[in-house]
């Protein structure tokens, strides 16, 4: 049923029931009452996708990360799909994987949906084939990402401190009396690599030996954490803190200890990264740096309307992560 059959069971022209759907004036209130009760009976509301094409625009954003598997970027979409649907706004959410030529699909898909606006989730889309994905298909339209930053004019990043992050982590691991640290990460991203980074720099300003083996890049699940963190142990047994660049690691890290009888804290400490549920449900919970996901989407957010509604906004916006003291260290 579309606009014409209602005007024809109401026995007005469609620009009268075109007033009432979008609450215009010019419509006496006795009719206005009799067509919204004929709207009702018959569950009609207007087609958006063709008002969108009428207005340019149709109250649609995107919303895009790599795996909806990871806890820490689906919160992220959650924060920003509320927000925006309070703002009367509906999203399309999807995930990418991690492949470049995904990538460029699932961008190309947004933008064959006329969304008004781009949220990219995650550091994995800081890289030169998304940067030409961007200027292809949304070169006039605006773009936010989560943890990440292209230099575009239309493109506004929210970027976390996490090296700065991991290396305070390391002088308070130091100030606690640990001298043999060791650092297990997780997929190759800018973000992983930013906290490897402030591994490091925590090692060089403490003056801590150092082993290149202390460090490990394994995949993000848990059984292999577990794995990799026994061999790590049994192989260095003087380690007595390991960080974690995700909280479901420091989780199979917790397994491997236990397995190994070790205690935790007493043996040896463990830091996660995320602050995720992961951190609370563990036993004991996770000492974690919190990596402020409500904000991160809060930011996104008003970045992205501002930006839909013609505002001005910083390129770059700065987010310290915090540290979370919990049972797993001392």
């Amino acid at each position: 049923m579309n606009i014409y059959d209602i005007a024809k069971i109401a026995g007005v022209s469609h620009t009268t029931i075109s007033r009432v759907i979008n609450s215009k004036p010019g419509v006496k209130e006795e009719t206005r009452e009799r067509i919204l009760k004929i709207l009702d009976e018959y569950a009609y509301f207007p087609n958006s996708c063709a008002k969108g094409l009428a207005s340019n625009k149709n109250k649609i954003i995107g919303i895009l990360l790599i795996d909806v598997r990871n806890s820490h970027h689906t919160d992220t979409a959650f924060y920003i799909e509320e927000s925006f649907a309070k703002l009367g706004y509906a999203s399309i959410i999807a995930a990418c994987g991690w492949d470049d030529s995904m990538q460029d699909e699932y961008l190309r898909v947004m933008a064959s949906r006329n969304v008004e606006g781009l949220v990219l989730i995650g550091s994995r889309f800081q890289n030169d084939n998304a940067q030409k994905s961007i200027k292809k298909y949304f070169n006039d339209k605006p773009v936010v990402i989560a943890n990440g930053y292209l230099p575009l004019d239309n493109v506004c990043g929210v970027l976390l401190e996490e090296r700065k992050a991991v290396s305070q982590v390391v002088d308070h691991l130091v100030g606690k009396g640990h001298r043999n640290l060791a650092f297990i990460n997780d997929n190759c991203t800018v973000s992983a690599n930013n906290k490897q980074q402030g591994f490091l720099d925590g090692i060089q300003k403490n003056d801590l030996l150092w082993n290149e083996k202390n460090i490990l890049d394994i995949h993000t699940r848990y059984y292999v954490s577990k794995e990799e963190t026994e061999k790590l142990l049994r192989e260095k047994p003087e380690i007595t803190a390991i960080i974690y660049s995700e909280d479901i690691l420091a989780v199979g890290g917790i397994k491997a200890c236990y397995s190994l009888g070790l205690k935790i804290p007493e043996d040896i400490s463990i830091i996660g990264f995320n602050d995720s549920i992961y951190s609370d449900i563990s036993t004991p919970t996770i000492t974690t740096i919190d990596n402020r996901t409500h904000d991160t989407g809060e930011y996104c957010s008003k970045a992205l309307h501002s930006m839909l509604n013609g505002e001005t906004v910083e390129p770059v916006y700065h987010l310290e992560p915090t540290f979370k003291i919990k049972e797993s260290s001392l």
